[in-house]
């Protein structure tokens, strides 16, 4: 079954397009990482122009990550001070990647940077990945040297978890929000682990932070690259949005059970393949990939282009909105499979 994406004019399998979706929200949940590193790959493959792969991609992300923020709130994982510090950095890296990305497009160069990205940061990433598997014994010097430099940085400021110099917030905002920019992935696999090793975070504060910090950045770029680039397609983000909301919720299920090291060697193998896969499409496009994208006329299109403003205002609410009603199904219907598993095993008994 066939549907048009009145943005990116092209029509995809819609079937296709919920299962990527589940898949890559399930990987989310499971391994704690943003879909994005194996969403937009598979979606400029599909055929899916890059500008609007990675404008959507942040789109999907608003409402994928409320649920999550709304949890890590009422748990007070979050730490509002350093919170407003990785949102106005995030804004600021965010711009310089939007407006780069704009520059690109333009030059029609975006594409062979967005795969090059996700070739050589991946490749690298699945390889410290991999290295860190193996080598279970770190060093205790390096990591000494490492942590007076952190110690020994000026504007020490103290937060509500941590004391810190303020440059350590500034420097995870920036960079996460030009990578959310302009490779449309999520903060968490920048964030997190930034915040546990730069900051001293615990893992489940560091999460809450990126989930707040995330969903304003998010927020911030899906209408920034709406009014910018006018790469937000609603229709796709909304069909992705209902997939890997259902699947992240299933994933974290499944990855609360896994070892860490049997988790840190799945997200080796994942992010190798993906950037092994980048490097592949940088030199053998496929026909349906679409370097080009295509200004069109048919009423979505239209007011995307007429009142991109609105439009991407419309975009955020209803991905805020879609994103809450159907995390909340997804997680009821995992409390239902669950209750219904607890009663077959005392039936079984």
């Amino acid at each position: 079954m066939e549907i048009y994406l009145p943005v990116a004019d092209v029509s995809v399998n819609i079937f296709t397009l919920i299962l990527l979706g589940v898949v890559v929200g399930f990987l989310s949940g499971l391994l704690g990482i943003g879909g994005g590193i194996i969403l937009n790959p598979t979606l400029i493959k599909i055929g899916i122009p890059p500008i609007v792969t990675v404008g959507t991609s942040v789109a999907q992300m608003v409402g994928a990550t409320v649920s999550g923020f709304l949890a890590h709130l009422r748990l007070k994982n979050i730490d509002l001070k350093m919170g407003y510090i990785l949102i106005l950095s995030g804004f600021a890296g965010g711009t310089v990647g939007v407006f780069l990305t704009k520059y690109l497009e333009d030059a029609g160069q975006f594409r062979t940077f967005v795969l090059s990205f996700y070739a050589f940061y991946l490749g690298f990433t699945g390889l410290m990945l991999f290295i860190d598997v193996l080598n279970k014994k770190k060093s205790e010097n390096k990591s000494s040297r490492f942590k007076n430099i952190i110690d020994n940085l000026p504007l020490k400021v103290q937060f509500d978890f941590v004391r810190v110099s303020v440059f350590i917030p500034i420097f995870i905002g920036l960079i996460s929000g030009f990578l959310a920019a302009v490779m449309g992935v999520g903060g968490g696999f920048v964030v997190i682990p930034a915040l546990m090793y730069l900051a001293g975070f615990p893992v489940q504060k560091a999460v809450g932070m990126s989930l707040f910090q995330m969903i304003f950045v998010t927020s911030f770029l899906t209408f920034f690259h709406g009014v910018v680039n006018h790469g937000v397609d609603l229709i796709l983000a909304v069909i992705l949005m209902i997939g890997s909301s259902f699947g992240a919720v299933f994933g974290a299920a499944v990855g609360q059970k896994l070892d860490k090291n049997v988790t840190k060697l799945i997200m080796a193998f994942l992010v190798t393949s993906v950037s092994i896969m980048s490097f592949y499409q940088l030199f053998n496009p496929s026909k349906k990939e679409d370097n080009i994208f295509h200004v069109v006329h048919n009423p979505i299109s239209d007011f995307a282009l007429e009142q991109p403003v609105l439009y991407s205002i419309m975009v955020i609410v209803i991905s805020l909105i879609l994103g809450l009603l159907i995390s909340t199904m997804a997680n009821r219907l995992k409390l239902l499979i669950q209750i219904y598993m607890e009663k077959r095993r005392l039936r079984d008994r």
